[in-house]
């Protein structure tokens, strides 16, 4: 009872959200998935505040004669594939003037509410220019696994539609399998990119575009939308492979800077912030990136207020519209903001870039409160990844990424991690590791060989990849 008159109180708010939503499905074979599809848009929705626009890239599975029938669906025919984002293009074109558009994958199913909650995350704030749901298959929107028992996602959906306390995260940019964007923010930022055919960062581009543009991504975790997940790129998977390096490279060049790698925020690091949501706090990212951390921060802890370092210019930029944002070298910079000033300050692979870690640590002591704590991560070089090839081959294998990253200028273990971070003025609080792979028949046999050498070192520490440490201020320095 006390859910539903709370959907009554938002369905009035919902009414004033916009005029009409134009969902706009492309359609590539799969008929069976787009009549699903198209079916749960009908049970789900209201037809007066909804149209329904299907752009066809050339189909040859019936799916061409079926949507002609349909007397609800406006249809844009292609004679061949172009693409995901030139067949989105050509349906926003195709929409009424002034609607919002939601962009809706063909292979997805919509629960009860999913588009109505999605609506008023959008509009929760005016600064909001484009939603997107949670799923089961949307890379960092995952929130529970599983597509083939059609029924209990469903039923998990409908469970997942409700009121909701703290229902948004803001995001760099939204999975385009179903994404929500004003129409206005879209007139702003302009439509998607083609340079991205067939399909492949489109998304991610929109939406650095649209946070650029001073607008918010707003992931809505009372939204759930049914994904079957790559139905389309499934047809041909090696072509696709093909297509999404090649479309990396686009991106990062349009951009300046390795996108990909700075997309996803940190959770493990947040998963250390042990205080109330409600509680306010001033949090600080040194190395913020693009702000990711910064976005996932605020929606775990709505109360909080979040503040960034970062050293490229165009990643500050970005990272700007998450928080307030310094930019510049963490090791020779000035720090405008007071002494005691924050309650927790986070740097998630900061420490191996400095040429002196230990020296940047006590600096910032400083601008903890006296109850506050850093929360680090610090590659392991003990890592069986780096000491086998050097006992075996007499080499390190030094990569673009990863723990031998040819950036890195510092290395530690985990006895070494925990003598900085003593040394800087800390006390440990909590010291935990992160594992990455699993080594094989014969990587075990010598790790097994190595231990029973050394004697008293774990074999866990050949196995974590990664330490974070999360620690307070020492008292009486």
């Amino acid at each position: 009872m006390v859910i539903e008159k709370m959907l009554d109180q938002f369905k009035e708010q919902y009414k004033i959200c916009a005029e009409k939503v134009s969902i706009i499905i492309l359609s590539y074979d799969l008929l069976e998935y787009t009549k699903a599809c198209v079916e749960s848009i009908r049970k789900t929705t209201q037809e007066n505040l909804r149209e329904i626009i299907v752009v066809d890239n050339g189909s040859k599975d019936g799916s061409v004669e079926w949507l002609r029938q349909q007397p609800d669906i406006i249809l844009v025919e292609n004679k061949e594939n172009m693409g995901f984002p030139g067949g989105c293009n050509q349906g926003i074109k195709a929409s009424s003037k002034g609607a919002d558009i939601f962009l809706l994958n063909n292979d997805t199913m919509l629960p009860e509410n999913a588009l109505f909650w999605l609506r008023m995350g959008l509009y929760d704030r005016d600064e909001n220019g484009a939603a997107g749901s949670v799923s089961n298959f949307a890379g960092g929107q995952v929130v529970v696994s599983g597509a083939h028992n059609v029924p209990d996602m469903l039923r998990f959906g409908e469970c997942t539609n409700i009121p909701m306390r703290y229902p948004y995260e803001n995001r760099l940019f939204l999975v385009g399998f179903a994404l929500l964007v004003k129409r206005s923010v879209l007139d702003q930022v302009g439509m998607l990119d083609e340079r991205f055919f067939p399909g492949n960062n489109e998304d991610v581009d929109l939406g650095l575009r649209i946070l650029k543009a001073g607008y918010q991504n707003v992931l809505c975790k009372n939204s759930f939308i049914l994904h079957f997940g790559s139905k389309t790129f499934n047809k041909d998977p090696e072509g696709y492979h093909v297509t999404a390096s090649r479309n990396l490279k686009k991106i990062n060049e349009k951009w300046g800077f390795d996108v990909d790698y700075y997309l996803h925020p940190r959770t493990d690091l947040c998963a250390l912030i042990t205080e109330s949501p409600d509680k306010p706090m001033r949090i600080l990212d040194v190395g913020c990136g693009c702000g990711a951390l910064m976005g996932h921060v605020r929606g775990l802890f709505p109360a909080a207020r979040t503040y960034g370092i970062e050293f490229v210019p165009q990643m500050a930029q970005l990272a700007s519209h998450m928080g307030e944002v310094l930019c510049g070298d963490v090791e020779k910079m000035e720090i405008s903001w007071r002494e005691e000033y924050f309650d927790y300050i986070l740097m998630g692979d900061i420490l191996e870039h400095l040429m002196e870690p230990e020296k940047v640590l006590e600096r910032f002591r400083r601008y903890l409160k006296k109850d506050g704590h850093i929360i680090v991560s610090i590659p392991n070089m003990k890592h069986y990844s780096v000491i086998l090839p050097l006992l075996k081959w007499d080499m390190f294998p030094y990569s673009d990424a990863g723990i031998l990253d040819r950036t890195h200028v510092k290395m530690y273990t985990g006895v070494e991690i925990q003598r900085l971070v003593m040394r800087s003025g800390y006390e440990i609080e909590v010291l935990t590791g992160k594992k990455m792979g699993e080594p094989d028949e014969q990587e075990t046999q010598l790790l097994d060989g190595l231990q029973d050498v050394m004697g008293m070192p774990s074999k866990e520490t050949f196995l974590v990849s990664q330490y974070l440490v999360k620690a307070g201020k020492k008292e009486n320095l």
